[in-house]
């Protein structure tokens, strides 16, 4: 049996700004009605009902997990700790793949 190498290498932090702010929007504007009207009504095209973005949240949630167990499989291959990549892919999604994929199997 071969050491685990145990580090997780992250991508920008700009990825994960740009997408668990996209999530962190999703959530709020799923979740509160007030929000989600008064960003409606400043919309020029509006937006999608609250009843829609919960369903993409969950969407959101599904692919991250999928995501999140397909790192810790690569992660595996490549001798590393699956633990903390699927954390991280489950945050940010697919920009810790892509890092995780740029890492030689070992």
């Amino acid at each position: 049996m071969h050491a685990r190498r145990t580090g997780v290498n992250r991508p920008s932090w700009l990825w994960f700004a740009l997408i668990d702010g996209g999530i962190l929007s999703l959530a709020v504007l799923g979740a509160s009605e007030s929000t989600h009207a008064s960003v409606n009504d400043a919309m020029p095209t509006g937006l999608p009902p609250q009843k829609t973005l919960r369903r993409m949240l969950v969407g959101v949630a599904v692919i991250h997990l999928a995501e999140a167990r397909w790192a810790g499989r690569m992660a595996r291959r490549r001798g590393l700790s699956p633990g903390g990549w699927r954390l991280q892919t489950f945050v940010v999604g697919f920009p810790s793949l892509f890092t995780l994929r740029r890492i030689p199997k070992g």
